[in-house]
This record gives C-alpha cells, structure tokens and sequence, in this order.
C-alpha cells in the first residue's frame, strides 16, 4: 500500500515546478549515542537524549485555507489563493529575497479513493511546497504551514508544514505531502504518512529541520517529524490506542544518514528517535501501563530511543534492534525481560537527565527475570540471565545503590538487612559470578561493599550483634583474585573474611 502513496507522492511533485537536484554527502556533526559496539561504553552514564526539535507555534483551528509563516519572530497569515498568486514577504524587508519576496508556496488539497483489502476507501494528501527566495533568510528561525478546512461527513482539517530555527540552513525548496486515509465510513483508525523532499544549495548536508502533518476529524492526531539533517523519505504511522499499539514503517529515499525523531500526539504522546535510520525499516510497538513489546520481521544495527507520555513514566533505550523485545513490570521492583538477540543492550530510567533509577542489561537471548527492593532491609534476584552484562543504580535521598555484574550464574540472590542486629543472605547455586561490583550506603551508618573479578556462593548468610560486634556465618562462598568484601555498621566499616 505505501508504494501506491509514494508514486503518487512522485505523481504530484512531477506536475509541480522543479528546479534543480541535489546530491548529499555523510557529515552528522553531533551524534546524541554513543558507540554501539562495546558494552563497557555505557560505564554509569545515566542521561538518555530524545533529539529536541523544532518548537511550532500552531494557532487555533479555523475554517477555511490559509498559510501562516513566521520568520525571526514576525507572523503573518495569508490566505491560501493569495499565497498561491504571489509569493510571500515574511521578514517585512523589502531588500530580502526577489523584490522583497522572501517565500513562494504552493498547496492544495488531493482527495481519492482506492481499494483496500476489497474496499474502497477515501485518501486525502494535503500537499505544500515551499521555495526560498534568495539567500537572506536561509539561516533564520524559519516556519510555515498550510491548514485547509471542508466539510465532508462533518468538518475535517489538515494542516501541514516544515521548521528551521537559526542557524540551521533552510532547504532551497522543500516539498511535503501529508497523506490521511481516514476511514470515514469505517471503523478502523486512521493512517497517516509523511513524504518530504528536501533541495539544497550544494552537495553538502542541509540542516536539522522539523515537519508535521495535523488532522481533525474522525480524531485528532498530531505527528511530528525532526531531521538531523534533512533527507527524503516517507513515514507511515497507524496507531491503535485502544489496543495500544502502533505501527510504524519507514522509507528512507535518500542515501544520506540522519538521526530521526518521530513525535505523536492522539490520545497517548510518544517519542521515538533512531539513528542512522536503514534504508527500509518496519516494526511495531505494543503498550500498556506495565508492558512494552517491540516487534519487526528484520534486526537493526541503529539505536532507537522510547518515551511514551500519560502512560507510564521512563525513557527506554534499545542499542542493537532485535526482531523482538518485550518487558512486563517496569522500574518499582519487577522486571520480566524477553530479548532474542545477544547484541542487543537495553537501558532503561526514571527520566531523561540525571535519572534517581536506571537499568541497563546486554547480552541476553531469551527471557531473564529481576526482582528487588532497595531498602535498608531489600534484596536483589536474577534469574535467567546467564552471561548477561548488567548494571543497576537508585539513589533515593540519602541512600545510594550501585551494582555491575557479568551473570555467569543462571541465579543470582542477594538480599540484606542492614539494622544494628543484621543480615546479608547471597546464593548463586555456586556458579561463578565475574566483575561483579555493589557499592550501597543507607545514610551515614550502613552499607556493603563487594569488589571481586570471581565469586560464588551457595546459601551464604552472614550476620551480626552489635556491641560488641560479632558475626556469624553460615553457608559457602568462594572468591578468586583480588577481592573486597566490607560492610559498614553503626558508622564504621568492617573488612569481612569468607
């Protein structure tokens, strides 16, 4: 069904004016991830970035056919016919541009039908181009859409349209198309696509632009599409809020490589930002308030970036897209995962920047399940992850949890209280655990401190009185090479023998 979108897409831009072409070359100047192709890399670095893009300024829905442009802060609105005869002065100088012309824009409104699966079905694309006048404002705060309004089994609008912000260089002419097949007459969701089409000055990369597609009607959906830098390409949403699910398929026309950021707003609010999108790319994206699931027919050596909004709260990073992920429970002390490709990592926090929880686990084919508290009196229970890559980190007031581990052991338990008349309890069927780390303090009077390359353990418990201190201790535990094994009580640390 997308290639009849994009040949008609190429139908329309074919009956427009075009005036020249364009060749790109690879030069990202800032790449928000980081490398891909070493586990070690993450090393406690919390912050997950969705790429900011442009900020819009939409006015109220109005009936009727419109441009709105604004051009380093002055706004202006003319109507559609007008825009279409003559072209635009946004800057209000009449030394920009050609004879003080700065924008010439052309859109319209394409409707039509076709069959789907045996049905037919209406199709409306809302088209805008957009060409710059000279060179004066190539590198201003640059926006512009286009809203139509009719009435066809009730009001419907679409407004579409492209943002530049200063210093970014805006496309010598950009040509949108955003199509929607509403299913007026029937009852399914409405699809969505994007198909932009940039045209540069040169052979080198353009800027990082912004365009969005809006529809009122059957419903009200927003999506917004950020570029670092522009390229061509066409994006498919279809979103199912009722079943929580949303599907994406992307097209990548140019061979130019860009970071991407998918915005949506209907009844939820989702961000998604890829690198170095392929060339094609299909998957989908199922969501409740204790489960997530990504699911694509292909795996995806690009990292892409998850925030869904009003749903449940957290960022997701995924480095290395496997055909299929699902995790249920979420950062409040249950986890079940589900990765079916070892190279992929998954990151998981609370917030975006300097997150008080975060998760990271890589390494994994299959399912592994965590569980924990971390309390004065918590543990910490792994099971399923063997050969996992692992860190866990929150930082609640004045307690502080950090622990790293390589899982060679199926099953890992740890669990601790760490009152002056205490406990710590850890088990891992006495398989060998490597690397492994844990670094707690609970306030100013307690805490554990584990540093060993090997260690394993078999029903280890370890307990104490306090004044005087002694302890006592049950079960095996078996550390090689160089280790640390210390825990602090009523303020003073102790140094612990197996």
């Amino acid at each position: 069904m997308i290639k009849k979108y994009v040949v008609i897409a190429l139908a329309i831009f074919a009956v427009l004016p075009a005036y020249h072409t364009a060749t790109f070359s690879q030069n990202v100047s800032q790449n928000i991830f980081h490398d891909d192709n070493n586990a070690e890399d993450y090393n406690g670095e919390k912050d997950i970035t969705i790429h900011q893009g442009y900020d819009f300024k939409l006015l109220p829905q109005q009936f009727g056919a419109y441009i709105y442009t604004k051009c380093n802060g002055i706004e202006k609105k003319t109507p559609l016919l007008q825009a279409i005869i003559q072209p635009i002065d946004v800057d209000n100088n009449a030394s920009t541009g050609e004879d003080g012309k700065d924008v010439k824009i052309s859109a319209f409104i394409f409707p039509y039908v076709q069959q789907v699966d045996g049905k037919w079905v209406l199709a409306i694309s809302n088209v805008l181009k957009i060409i710059r006048l000279g060179d004066e404002i190539k590198n201003s705060d640059f926006e512009a859409y286009v809203e139509v309004s009719f009435n066809y089994n009730g009001e419907q609008t679409f407004r579409v349209g492209l943002g530049s912000g200063y210093g970014e260089e805006l496309p010598r002419e950009m040509r949108i198309v955003f199509t929607v097949v509403p299913y007026i007459m029937q009852d399914k969701n409405p699809e969505f696509y994007l198909n932009t089409e940039p045209v540069y000055d040169s052979n080198e990369k353009g800027g990082n632009i912004s365009i969005f597609g809006e529809y009122f009607g059957k419903s009200h959906e927003y999506i917004q599409i950020d570029y670092q830098p522009a390229i061509a390409g066409m994006i498919k949403v279809v979103p199912n809020i009722e079943l929580g699910n949303m599907s994406f398929s992307i097209q990548r026309l140019s061979s130019q490589d860009t970071i991407l950021t998918i915005r949506y707003e209907g009844k939820i609010k989702a961000n998604i930002t890829i690198d170095k999108i392929p060339s094609e790319m299909n998957f989908e994206l199922l969501f409740s308030e204790n489960h997530f699931e990504y699911s694509s027919n292909n795996e995806f050596n690009v990292t892409m970036a998850i925030e869904v909004v009003d749903k449940f709260t957290g960022v997701m990073k995924i480095i290395y897209l496997p055909r299929h992920i699902a995790i249920d429970g979420g950062l409040e002390g249950y986890m079940s995962i589900y990765v079916d490709n070892k190279k992929t990592r998954l990151i998981l926090s609370d917030k975006f920047s300097n997150p008080s929880t975060y998760f990271m686990i890589g390494n994994i084919s299959g399912e592994a399940t965590l569980q924990w508290q971390i309390e004065k009196e918590g543990f910490i229970r792994l099971d399923g992850a063997k050969d996992a890559k692992m860190e866990l980190y929150a930082g609640l007031g004045n307690m502080k949890f950090k622990m790293d581990s390589i899982q060679k052991a199926e099953h890992f338990y740890f669990g601790w209280n760490m009152s002056d008349e205490g406990y710590i309890k850890i088990d891992t069927d006495w398989e060998w655990l490597n690397d492994f780390t844990m670094n707690a303090t609970f306030g100013d009077t307690s805490g554990i401190l584990i540093d060993a390359g090997f260690f394993r353990a078999e029903n280890y418990e370890i307990s104490w009185v306090f004044d005087p201190i002694s302890f006592n201790k049950q079960g095996n535990i078996e550390f090689m090479g160089d280790f640390r094994f210390s825990l602090m009580i009523n303020g003073v640390w102790h140094n612990i023998t197996p």
